[in-house]
């Protein structure tokens, strides 16, 4: 499928207008404000259930860190067998064509 320049075009702007749709929705919900009547039971804000609909207080389970000796063993170092002499009948000579 070839991107043509008027399905580019259209792709860019539909990613930005999604990418400042959600900027705005964050920014409304970061800064919306109610008066007094918000502290009551029936206080029904679409904006402020779905900011705590996710906040849901469970118990979590915490396990007890095991701590247990363990013995640190260092690898030794590798040494090279080479003792730097190139033999040059050892070498693969360049393909034929």
């Amino acid at each position: 499928m070839e991107e043509t320049p008027q399905r580019s075009a259209f792709i860019r702007v539909s990613s930005l207008i999604c990418v400042l749709l959600v900027a705005l929705v964050g920014f409304i919900q970061a800064v919306h404000v109610h008066l007094d009547d918000s502290k009551l039971p029936s206080h029904e804000c679409s904006i402020c259930a779905v900011a705590h609909s996710g906040v849901v207080g469970q118990a979590s389970y915490r396990p007890v860190p095991v701590i247990v000796r363990t013995v640190l063993v260092a690898a030794p170092d590798a040494t090279a067998k080479s003792s730097g002499f190139l033999f040059s009948l050892r070498i693969r000579p360049p393909p034929t064509v």
